[in-house]
């Protein structure tokens, strides 16, 4: 079967999306599927090949940032993308399309609109509300019931589109590698150790962990904040200021910025617990289920899509949102209670299982498989000439 996978977002740009499509395509692949991932491949004013892309890749154009769900998206909004998406399914002649996010500009819709063959639509975001969708409505419908199969990756990604765009919306979560975490489970975790994992964007929470932080150094003087992702300079623009109680500097924090994913693994490794108190528009936490894996306790925000793969709690501590108090309470129980550790770490390795890319995958090639059954006979493909 060779399957389009296609994004709207510049592959250039890190990001949750890009990487559930990396992953998927190499589970394809293993499995003897011929995976091709269509997405823009860079920038505007960045250099061509900076970044590396898989083999099987079709650049679909530049990108622009714009905002969207309290981040930055870097999408192709060219006017020409559904003529060149034409080109290219046509020289591709994929047996299916996999279109993630597939009402966000412009690709993954040019993909749906230009398709001939059946295309499975995957909705990662949790939205509250969404002025594209207001604005384009009669398009975003039409796209949305041009899919074949529609998948959600929690049911708080499926909120949004479904109560717009009624109609059966498979749940089929992120997934994890095992393989790739299990080493951080045999580390010997630093006393007092904490651990962030994220973008420096107001909604991942980040002033929200340095004022609990500087809380939990009241109780825990010897307590560290190892952050993976935020540079120094992002940190001293959200960090609490003095007058409210708060010591400054904060001392016992280490910004690392970015990092490649082996320094990721050992920070888990060495961490004691992961802190993830993000604000809102978080449809399921890919940071969480990687930290489970690796056997890392979790305290992070109780918004719907981190409760979910958390198991209501049953795998982590779950606090308000926006609440340094509550989250500084949590941190300092945690870090004091050696029991709670163990058990939060066996289950949070058991709920990580069950997302294993194995499982996910399988589940994914099955809609694929309905999709295919239930479409009109296909014209034999023609060999392919484009590489």
């Amino acid at each position: 079967m060779r399957v389009g996978l296609v994004s709207p977002y510049s592959w250039s740009v890190p990001g949750g999306v890009n990487s559930h499509i990396a992953n998927l395509a190499t589970e394809l692949e293993e499995r003897g599927h011929e995976a091709w991932i269509l997405a823009p491949s860079r920038d505007s004013g960045s250099k061509a090949g900076a970044v590396p892309v898989p083999e099987h890749f079709i650049s679909m154009g530049t990108a622009v940032p714009f905002r969207s769900n309290g981040s930055r998206a870097h999408v192709n909004t060219s006017p020409l993308i559904l003529s060149r998406m034409d080109r290219i399914l046509r020289e591709l002649q994929p047996d299916l399309l996999h279109a993630h996010e597939p009402c966000t500009p412009t690709v993954a819709g040019a993909a749906v609109l230009r398709a001939t063959v059946p295309v499975v639509g995957t909705f990662h975001a949790a939205l509250d509300h969404s002025l594209l969708y207001e604005m384009m409505f009669p398009l975003a419908k039409r796209i949305v019931e041009s899919l074949a199969i529609k998948i959600a990756v929690s049911e708080a990604a499926r909120e949004y589109p479904g109560s717009r765009f009624p109609g059966e919306y498979r749940i089929i979560p992120n997934g994890v590698r095992l393989d790739e975490y299990s080493s951080a489970r045999e580390g010997r975790a630093t006393h007092g150790r904490i651990l962030f994992i994220g973008r420096a964007e107001p909604r991942k929470g980040l002033a929200v962990a340095l004022h609990a932080f500087a809380l939990v150094r009241r109780e825990i003087p010897d307590a560290t904040f190892s952050l993976v992702g935020p540079r120094w300079e992002q940190v001293i623009s959200q960090a609490p200021q003095p007058g409210r109680g708060l010591a400054w500097p904060l001392n016992g924090v280490n910004a690392l910025g970015r990092v490649g994913h082996a320094d990721k693994i050992a920070e888990m490794s060495a961490a004691e617990v992961i802190c993830v108190p993000s604000l809102e528009g978080e449809s399921f936490g890919i940071v969480i289920a990687e930290s489970m894996a690796a056997g890392l306790p979790v305290v992070a925000s109780d918004l719907p899509g981190y409760r979910s793969v958390l198991r209501d709690g049953k795998a982590g501590v779950l606090v308000p949102p926006r609440d340094p108090q509550a989250l500084a309470k949590a941190l300092v129980r945690v870090l004091r209670d050696g029991a709670l550790r163990t058990r939060l770490r066996t289950a949070g390795i058991a709920a990580a299982e069950d997302l294993s890319w194995e499982t996910v995958a399988t589940r994914v090639i099955a809609v694929y498989d309905e999709a295919l059954a239930a479409a009109p006979a296909a014209r034999p493909r023609r060999t392919r000439t484009r590489a």
